[in-house]
């Protein structure tokens, strides 16, 4: 992850030069000592150096990653996060690289691009379960988000296989996909017009950890209340998604429907 960010880049080799600068010092200091003292002590000097730079660079990406999110899931501004975000999981490798492009396209599907947010996601890792699970949940949201019902359907139906392949030893992963499985077949539910069960998202609703995922339960409440002429639930969900729906396309829908 240190090569994800400017600042983690700059942390790691500002350590690295000051065990280098340390080191010559250390030639310098022990010139007139046996050879094998500089050395023992350069190598230990290096030894430092390294373990030091990865973790400052460590904490130094982590805390910029952090950050960047924070324009996402706090700030509520999609583009502000996509221009600083666009280029990490580029800079990542493995599961560390998925599991950033999955925040990248949920920054787009913010957004209201769910074409972009779609694409990002075309390479699934095959050795990992987690993020496979994680990239169906979001794929099926994605097609949804873009009123492709059979697209949803296809991502809904392998996302069930995971959560079958994941409830004997991942039983926590198969219950929080499981949430997310529910919320996406009440969206297809209402853009296919059949029954909506409006408890389930208000439980979800109440249970949702990131402001993102309130504003996704709230715009299908809000579609479904509009579907059904219930003039009340309407105002009250378009009133939230105005409310709090910060700089993202939730709210910029909300405003359309005056």
């Amino acid at each position: 992850m240190i090569q994800a960010f400017k600042k983690s880049r700059i942390g790691f080799w500002s350590v690295i030069g000051i065990a280098l600068v340390l080191t010559v010092l250390i030639w310098i200091r022990d010139r007139a000592y046996p050879v094998f003292v500089p050395v023992i002590a350069s190598a230990l000097m290096l030894g430092i150096g390294i373990v030091a730079a990865r973790l400052v660079g460590n904490i130094l990406a982590s805390s910029e990653n952090t950050r960047h999110l924070g324009y996402l899931h706090m700030e509520l501004d999609p583009k502000k996060f996509i221009r600083g975000y666009r280029e990490v999981p580029d800079r990542m490798k493995g599961s560390s690289a998925a599991v950033s492009r999955s925040y990248l396209a949920d920054g787009y599907a913010a957004d209201g691009d769910y074409d972009t947010a779609i694409s990002l996601l075309s390479q699934i890792p095959e050795d990992n379960l987690p993020v496979q699970g994680l990239y169906a949940a979001n794929l099926a949201g994605y097609h949804l988000g873009n009123s492709d019902s059979d697209g949803a359907k296809l991502w809904l139906e392998r996302l069930e296989e995971i959560i079958d392949a994941c409830r004997v030893n991942k039983a926590e992963l198969a219950r929080n996909l499981t949430q997310m499985l529910q919320m996406h077949r009440q969206h297809l539910n209402c853009i296919t017009g059949k029954p909506v069960d409006v408890d389930s998202l208000n439980d979800g609703f109440q249970r949702a950890q990131y402001n993102l995922r309130r504003l996704e339960i709230k715009k299908i409440l809000a579609m479904t209340a509009i579907r059904d002429g219930d003039d009340g639930a309407k105002k009250e969900h378009l009133s939230y998604l105005r409310k709090n729906g910060g700089l993202t396309a939730y709210k910029r829908w909300a405003d359309s429907q005056r």
